[in-house]
């Protein structure tokens, strides 16, 4: 068998650019929800009606089987009075505060220690629940627990102050026996945990009062003794006689300061008096001039006087006696003058004395008047200290009655708290009732259930299906394929509304059909490209046999050759060869075998298969040598067709019977894969794509042949439209 050739390095058309694929890219399943549902729209609704009636026998059979009887008890979540005294409570709690405080009463009811408690129960053990728990005709609360604990269920109601507690069991008698019981024990419980706080919260209010009534005690006596150690009996009016003491002394000693002051003042006048720095005072010559010395010289100078005008009168100026009774006048005056100053000098002596006497008694005085004051203001500040120091113990001992009356006023609070109703945070606002009816199973429940468990089988069933299959159903199956275009799609003859005979040139023998216009639309983009990149030969494989290849073939170079191409198809399968039939040339004629083994010409192969399209077909069967296909030979005549014409078709085997497909693709231009729906393995394509990338030829791109498009596939409306609009009656 032969082998394809891998690419050599100086290829010119070497497309460096692609990129390999890799099998996990290509494996990639790309799943079309809306379509595998109208596909199977038929199981689908199949598939309710099972579950309808699935549901309808599962019903019966539960409610002989399995009833269950539910009930439930509604707690209440009360706000707490805002005062003792308030009649109307108002509830200011935050929405998530209140479910908060649910969930967290919710668990505590359906703690286990809780639950144990309320089994432990006479009533309870009468049950029919409990009987599937007695152990030698004892009640085993423990296991019964167990079971409780998994079956019962409390939560908090959004948006409301009440949560639930709810339980379901195949009795409905046993429904309120057990769901009351739960929660007459977590009121208990509860309460006796409300109390125990209460107590606690109470004794501590209590001890602070019996701290306060010491403290206040302690105080009072502190204040008495003090009192009485500093003599405050009437502290206001003593203080008031310490202030009019302090007065009356400041005042003695301001007259006292001016006394000393004025008799200093004279003190010194009167020595500079004496030390002659200052004249005397009229007031002291006439003081001097009133002694009785001094008067009588005055008398007798004045006698001397009288005596001597009497001689000047008498005797004339001249007389001798005269001037002795002048003499006599002169000494009279200075023995006067000399008896002044005697007595003017003793006087301002004993002035000095006085004054000097006057200044020392002030100033003794002043000092002691001083001395009192100090002592009185010394007095006056620890009087004032002391009156400060009780009037802060007062002012503590009013605090702390305040205190008291505060405290005192908790304790009442507390107690009165105590006794209302409403102060409980929990209560029951609806018990459990006897159920009236089954909780299950229901019929509006078990239909639509059943139904829906079917349509989810259903569904799991078609898309786990879809997801395993791992053909090639889609042309999206072939987009997740990395570096392979989708050409087109070939629908099924069945599938063509316009019924025509066969898919072997039906674009020539039916134009107007839907596979002619889906084989043209392929053909266009085909050309498209092979003019874009310059490809005149190309290849036409597949991976399995009965792809449809040899009929895409015949159908490509119709289009062509309607299109003004000159198309040559080459018949290289020379396995299976079906083109030249398919053409409608006789199969068995020379061909390209004999044209390889040099028994026959090129030109004289080559014939026209009508609607100006040539065939070479694959000629006699002793001359169909498969290693051939892969020789320089093949080369030459490929070479020489593509120059004789526009477009060279080659028709090959599947790439998993043969290697030649992919030999002769490492001598042409491109390759074109057709890939028949539901058949070929997406794995296959991808490894097909991967060796394409390694041999001369560029990929084109692939075409879907066949796609089961009726059962609710996309391009079922199109097939009718194209049939419609090209004129079937």
């Amino acid at each position: 068998m032969t082998t394809a050739p891998t690419r050599t390095p100086n290829d010119a058309r070497t497309s460096g650019g692609r990129t390999r694929p890799t099998g996990a890219a290509a494996l990639a399943v790309q799943i079309d929800p809306v379509r595998v549902l109208r596909q199977n729209a038929v199981k689908l609704a199949a598939s309710v009606g099972v579950g309808f009636f699935l549901g309808t026998v599962a019903h019966f059979a539960l409610v002989f089987t399995y009833p269950l009887y539910s009930g439930r008890v509604v707690f209440e979540l009360s706000p707490a009075p805002e005062e003792v005294g308030s009649v109307i409570v108002r509830d200011q709690r935050t929405e998530e505060a209140v479910e908060r405080l649910g969930q967290t009463e919710a668990a505590r009811i359906t703690s286990r220690e809780l639950l144990e408690r309320a089994m432990d129960d006479r009533d309870v053990e009468q049950t029919n629940w409990s009987q599937s728990y007695m152990e030698d005709g004892k009640f085993n609360v423990s296991e019964a627990v167990d079971d409780l604990i998994e079956e019962i269920s409390a939560g908090h109601q959004r948006r409301t102050n009440f949560f639930t507690l709810s339980w379901s069991t195949h009795k409905k008698e046993d429904v309120p026996v057990v769901l009351n019981r739960i929660a007459d024990t977590y009121l208990q419980t509860r309460k006796a945990d409300e109390d125990r706080k209460f107590e606690q919260n109470r004794q501590t209010f209590q001890r602070q009062l019996d701290g306060i009534d010491e403290d206040l005690s302690a105080l009072g006596r502190q204040l008495a003794k003090f009192v009485a150690d500093n003599n405050l009996t009437s502290t206001s009016e003593d203080r008031n006689d310490l202030l009019l003491a302090v007065e009356d002394t400041a005042r003695r000693i301001n007259e006292t300061k001016g006394f000393v002051s004025l008799a200093q003042s004279r003190k010194s006048q009167t020595e500079a008096k004496m030390e002659g720095r200052i004249e005397p005072t009229p007031d002291d010559i006439r003081t001097a001039e009133g002694d009785p010395q001094v008067q009588q010289a005055n008398g007798n100078l004045q006698d001397l006087r009288v005596a001597a005008e009497a001689y000047r009168k008498r005797f004339g100026a001249e007389h001798t006696a005269l001037r002795n009774l002048e003499r006599q006048v002169r000494a009279a005056e200075l023995e006067r003058d000399a008896t002044l100053d005697q007595i003017l000098r003793r006087n301002l002596n004993a002035d000095y004395k006085t004054f000097s006497d006057q200044a020392e008694s002030y100033t003794e005085l002043l000092e002691g008047f001083e001395g009192d004051l100090k002592r009185q203001e010394e007095r006056l500040k620890e009087f004032t200290a002391a009156q400060q120091t009780v009037s802060e113990l007062r002012e503590k001992r009013e605090r702390l009655l305040e205190a008291r009356a505060k405290q005192l006023e908790i304790l009442g609070n507390l107690d009165q708290l105590k006794l209302r109703e409403d102060a409980r945070a929990v209560s029951i606002a609806a018990p459990a009732q006897t159920p009236r009816e089954m909780s299950f199973p229901r019929l509006s429940v078990m239909i639509p259930l059943g139904a829906i468990l079917a349509l989810g089988g259903m569904l799991a069933f078609v898309f786990v299906r879809e997801i395993l299959d791992t053909r090639v159903r889609y042309a999206t199956d072939l987009m997740a394929i990395p570096g392979l275009r989708v050409l087109g799609s070939i629908p099924d003859l069945d599938e063509d509304p316009l019924g025509p005979k066969r898919i072997e040139r039906v674009v020539r023998e039916s134009p107007k059909s839907v596979a002619a216009e889906m084989c043209r639309q392929a053909a266009g983009q085909i050309g498209k490209l092979c003019e874009q990149n310059g490809v005149k030969s190309i290849v036409c494989m597949s991976g399995l046999p009965e792809a449809g290849t040899t009929s895409f073939v015949s159908n490509l170079a119709d289009s062509f050759a309607a299109g003004g191409r000159k198309v040559v198809v080459v018949d290289a399968n020379f396995r299976r060869s079906r083109l030249a039939a398919a053409m409608g040339t006789e199969p068995d004629a020379k061909g390209l075998g004999d044209v390889l083994k040099g028994s026959a010409s090129l030109s004289d192969c080559v014939r026209d298969a009508g609607g100006g399209v040539d065939i070479l077909p694959a000629g006699t069967l002793e001359n169909r040598v498969f290693e051939l296909l892969n020789t320089s030979r093949m080369d030459a005549v490929i070479a020489e067709l593509s120059a004789k014409h526009d477009i060279v078709l080659i028709d090959v085997p599947p790439v998993v019977v043969a290697g030649d497909g992919l030999a002769i693709a490492n001598k042409v231009d491109g390759t074109v894969l057709v890939i028949r729906a539901f058949q070929e393995q997406r794995g296959l394509v991808n490894r097909m794509v991967g060796q394409l990338h390694d041999v001369r030829g560029q990929i084109v791109g692939a075409v879907l042949n066949r796609p089961k498009l009726t059962a609710g596939g996309y391009l079922r409306k199109n097939y009718e439209a194209m049939a419609e609009y090209g004129g079937k009656a």
